[in-house]
């Protein structure tokens, strides 16, 4: 039997995220339901003699030299052949062993009513410290409200949603554009799978991921930033971005001033 869910999971020299990720998945209480896939980018820092030892846990892995995260990551979406694709790289972990028990249920429960699988489900995201220490919640962190319900215009006012929460049916993924984008083009991928949508994406409502700050786009912030408003742009249009980054840059202030807070539909549990 196929397993619903493809979890990808990339690497390259970070053995302490990747033991914790792994041990996150390991731990899932719905394992069979879960193809795990791994793909490291030809670490040198004990990562692929760790990965030796869990080897039998792992259906699909593969260590070599690649071509950055998203050309690593499309590598991991090729291999795979689960119904879903949730992507947890190396330092970020499931929040409790039973997020997939609960997705699953959540799945069967929908397709038994409406006959056919949800297209895209999202929960709520914890951001950690690099060391695990809980930062807090990504529905009370940022000033864009929590959606109740998922569409490709969900993120006009800027990202509210995290890939590693985000469940997408493989039949609407579409891959990384790895050689436009650098830092932030899981964004594009997010946005253009979600116009592939014929019906918005489920709320779980729950906190499915625990994701550990200070990537690639952290490091590169500004770099980062300048992408992710060509991108927006890009699917929204020049003129409306303008006026939405404006909008944002005031709520922004204002939030940090205690005077704006997001009327959420959700606030994560668990």
């Amino acid at each position: 039997m196929t397993p619903l869910i493809s979890v990808i999971t990339i690497n390259y020299n970070n053995k302490p995220g990747l033991i914790r990720t792994s041990e996150s998945v390991l731990n899932q209480t719905f394992r069979n339901q879960i193809e795990w896939i791994v793909v490291d980018g030809g670490s040198n820092d004990g990562s692929v003699d760790y990965l030796g030892t869990i080897q039998k846990s792992i259906d699909v892995m593969v260590s070599e030299r690649d071509g950055g995260i998203y050309d690593a990551m499309n590598k991991g979406f090729t291999l795979s052949s689960g119904d879903y694709l949730l992507f947890l790289n190396s330092g970020d972990t499931f929040h409790a062993s039973d997020v997939i028990a609960l997705t699953v249920g959540f799945i069967q429960d929908f397709e038994q009513i409406h006959g056919r699988k949800p297209e895209a489900l999202y929960g709520d995201t914890q951001f950690v410290t690099p060391k695990g220490d809980s930062i807090g919640l990504i529905s009370q962190l940022k000033p864009q409200p929590f959606p109740k319900a998922l569409t490709a215009r969900s993120f006009r006012f800027g990202m509210n949603i995290c890939h590693q929460s985000l469940f997408l049916h493989r039949s609407i993924f579409v891959p990384f554009n790895d050689k436009k984008y650098k830092l932030a083009a899981d964004v594009d991928s997010i946005i253009a799978s979600l116009k592939r949508l014929t019906t918005p994406g489920l709320s779980l409502g729950f906190v499915v991921s625990d994701f550990e700050v200070g990537g690639s786009s952290y490091q590169h912030t500004k770099k980062a930033w300048k992408e992710r408003f060509t991108i927006l742009s890009k699917h929204y249009g020049w003129l409306p971005n303008l006026f939405h980054h404006g909008w944002i840059f005031i709520r922004r202030v204002l939030f940090s001033l205690n005077l704006y807070k997001p009327h959420n539909e959700q606030h994560g549990k668990g």
